[in-house]
């Protein structure tokens, strides 16, 4: 989505449930590298914002070295970040995807068309770092969610 369309609150939402994991699937350990402190929020050490029981922070680190650290350190099935816009975010979490760890990111572009003009996503995609992608749309303030299936790119 656009800026303001609800990105960050619905990776906080993923981060949550995919930590607390269910009656039905497994929690699993989810490392949040929160460069601008927008994901969790934290104040005194501590993230303001509900993120899970097995979800570990690092606020305040460039995304790039925080991936790095928290995949050396902490062990994580899935690492989330918040805006990709570096070239070196995208260098990051490819060494990331291929130690088989699960990432949640996201990045701004209005529509799909708008994200496939993006160099930063076009690597990604070629890379197959991500599955799938999720799209919000804004109705008169109602958002709505659209995931798709990301396809294979050479």
């Amino acid at each position: 989505s656009p800026p303001g369309g609800g990105k960050t609150t619905l990776l906080r939402d993923l981060i949550r449930t995919l930590s607390l994991g269910s009656e039905d699937r497994a929690a699993l350990r989810v490392a949040v590298v929160d460069e601008r402190g927008e994901i969790a929020v934290c104040a005194g050490g501590e993230a303001q914002m509900a993120l899970g029981t097995h979800t570990d922070v690092l606020t305040l680190c460039p995304k790039a070295q925080g991936i790095g650290m928290v995949l050396r350190a902490m062990n994580p099935q899935v690492i989330a970040v918040d805006e990709i816009t570096a070239e070196e975010d995208i260098r990051a979490m490819c060494l990331a995807a291929n130690c088989g760890v699960g990432l949640l990111a996201s990045i701004h572009a209005a529509s799909i068309d708008e994200l496939h003009q993006k160099p930063l996503w076009r690597e990604l995609l070629r890379a197959r770092v991500f599955r799938r992608c999720i799209v919000i749309r804004s109705n008169g303030g109602a958002r709505s969610y659209e995931v798709g299936d990301l396809p294979c790119s050479d």
